[in-house]
């Protein structure tokens, strides 16, 4: 992670952190100490840690430091080139510019991009579990590979959670909350769960009211079209734009926020943090 101060050029504070927390803490400091910005070079857990810990306090870069790096990507910094991306913020703290993003909430954890219940989250754990053992996130082949087996196992070919959201009542299998479009990415192809999802809108929640092993190759073409909203396809509940919602599931499911594992969860509460963040783009 990375606090700037500029004056004529930029000064930089290069600090490696040394255990889980520890970008929030260190970005708290470098707000309480003034600087301009804080830039992290790291996967989408770690600068969802700085986010949740200094919100719109101090204005956030984020370079493409990870296995994925889905933030930096959906804010439009150039795919898998730090250096590149790095320049493009460097010039936002110059100029001062910054973006306001609205963040997503689950329960008391803010979220950029995306936050889901159920089979996805299922999947960041399978990849995490992967990850920590080898002592690096996995690639695309392995999360295809994770997925394809959580997503044929059958064990979400039936509704498995309660989604209230406004007068809407809907059972669904599980449950995805995107902030940002694309949702994530496979390789150079974004995967768009909440099409209609832009920065300044609330969430966009998409849940399959059942998810059958033949199911697969059409909700596959569903996620990869990328231009058409869901609201047209009967096997899915698709809300656009929803400031506060609950999800009560029948059993314990796997939570994520960012692509970031928090463990199991009963019930949900989403909603909207309106001061959200400043990003430099």
């Amino acid at each position: 992670m990375m606090a700037m101060k500029s004056g004529g050029g930029i000064d930089v504070d290069l600090v490696r952190t040394e255990h889980g927390g520890h970008a929030g803490e260190l970005a708290v400091a470098a707000a309480a100490a003034d600087y301009d910005a804080v830039v992290v070079l790291a996967g989408d857990g770690t600068a969802n840690d700085v986010l949740n810990a200094v919100g719109p306090r101090i204005p956030i870069g984020v370079l493409p430091g990870g296995g994925t790096s889905v933030l930096a990507r959906a804010l439009g910094l150039p795919d898998a080139d730090p250096p590149r991306a790095a320049l493009r913020v460097a010039a936002a703290v110059r100029a001062g510019r910054s973006m306001h993003l609205r963040l997503g909430m689950l329960n008391d954890r803010r979220f950029a991009f995306a936050a889901g219940i159920g089979a996805d989250a299922e999947i960041v754990r399978r990849v995490d579990k992967r990850g920590r053992g080898r002592g690096h996130r996995p690639g695309d082949a392995f999360f295809a590979l994770q997925a394809a087996a959580v997503l044929g196992s059958n064990r979400y070919r039936g509704p498995r959670a309660t989604l209230v959201a406004g007068d809407r009542t809907e059972r669904v299998a599980f449950l995805i909350a995107a902030k940002l479009d694309p949702w994530t990415f496979v390789g150079p192809r974004g995967l768009h769960a909440g099409p209609l999802a832009e920065r300044e809108t609330a969430l966009d929640l998409l849940g399959p009211r059942r998810f059958r092993r033949r199911d697969l190759p059409h909700y596959a073409r569903r996620l990869l079209d990328g231009g058409h909203a869901r609201a047209d396809d009967p096997r899915l509940v698709y809300l656009h734009d929803v400031s506060e919602a609950t999800l009560t599931c029948d059993e314990p499911l796997p939570a994520q926020v960012d692509g970031d594992d928090i463990g199991d969860v009963s019930v949900v509460r989403f909603g909207i943090d309106d001061a959200g963040a400043h990003l430099l783009i």
